[in-house]
């Protein structure tokens, strides 16, 4: 922690699995904001009680991202346990009142939960959440093996959805694991976004071994280095090379020929494992000439 605040990091953020099972993640955040660094937590809110709720609040936290995948019936499936959504809904609620500075909401978009999106956006305003994270599934953990992937006619749904939806009163964007989106760009972003791999963003685990993303597997090819035996400051100045260096744009036959190569720079490095990366075989070409 001493050390990212010399190097005068942005933000610090935790998340899991789920970050408040940690025993000493109070202390942390603590610390954290003792040393100047903004903080952070993305959590399934079911551990979020009022004295929880109290010390993230003591503990300048500036930001809780609660996961909602869907209304009731549905997030308790997809969670596993029948008192998912009203604790996560009880966070949110407890957060507000004690006048969290930003309380938002993440969804993973699956085939699943989509019929839902449209009512679930009409709860957050009334929950007090004004920033709404969608993010498409990615191919990890149980989805790996499940045939959730939303097809082409439902990212493209979702797509015009937001660029159709997105307000002052809720602002929806959509998470950075669909990067470059073609002529969609500027219809539902303010911005550019790209894989922050290396260059904005990366990942520390629990064991001290320092990666991408928290999404990546922590296996050898992934670890850039760790803790334990480096300081951060080196690892971050010698790692990330592969993300850096661009070669992919070479390496990939595909990215080799496509004229929008640097723009989106490869993708999602996580969704490029099952080749979910590419906006130009994810979205039909005629959506992508329509939202132009």
């Amino acid at each position: 922690m001493d050390q990212f605040s010399e190097m005068k990091v942005g933000m610090f953020a935790v998340t899991g699995g789920e970050p408040l099972m940690r025993k000493d993640l109070a202390e942390v955040l603590f610390h954290a904001h003792k040393r100047g660094l903004k903080t952070g937590i993305a959590t399934n809110g079911f551990l979020v009680d009022q004295g929880t709720a109290e010390w993230i609040k003591a503990a300048r936290v500036y930001s809780v991202q609660v996961s909602l995948d869907g209304l009731e019936t549905t997030h308790n499936r997809i969670r596993g346990n029948e008192q998912s959504y009203s604790r996560a809904v009880h966070a949110i609620e407890l957060l507000n009142n004690l006048r969290v500075p930003l309380v938002s909401v993440a969804t993973t978009v699956t085939r699943n939960n989509l019929p839902e999106i449209d009512k679930l956006r009409q709860l957050l305003p009334r929950l007090g959440v004004r920033l709404w994270r969608l993010a498409v599934v990615m191919p990890i953990g149980r989805a790996h093996e499940s045939n959730i992937f939303p097809d082409m006619d439902q990212l493209s749904w979702l797509l015009e959805y937001i660029r159709r939806c997105d307000s002052r009163e809720l602002h929806i964007y959509l998470g950075e694991n669909l990067t470059f989106l073609g002529e969609w760009e500027r219809q539902v972003r303010n911005g550019p976004a790209f894989c922050p791999i290396g260059f904005t963003a990366c990942c520390i685990g629990v064991d001290g071994n320092v990666r991408g993303c928290p999404e990546q597997p922590d296996t050898v090819e992934n670890r850039e280095g760790s803790l334990l035996d480096t300081p951060f400051q080196e690892i971050w100045q010698k790692g990330f090379g592969r993300y850096r260096n661009r070669k992919i744009l070479e390496i990939d036959p595909k990215c080799a020929i496509c004229s929008s190569k640097e723009d989106c720079l490869g993708g999602c490095w996580v969704m490029r494992t099952e080749g979910q990366h590419c906006i130009y075989e994810m979205i039909h070409p005629a959506a992508l000439s329509q939202s132009s």
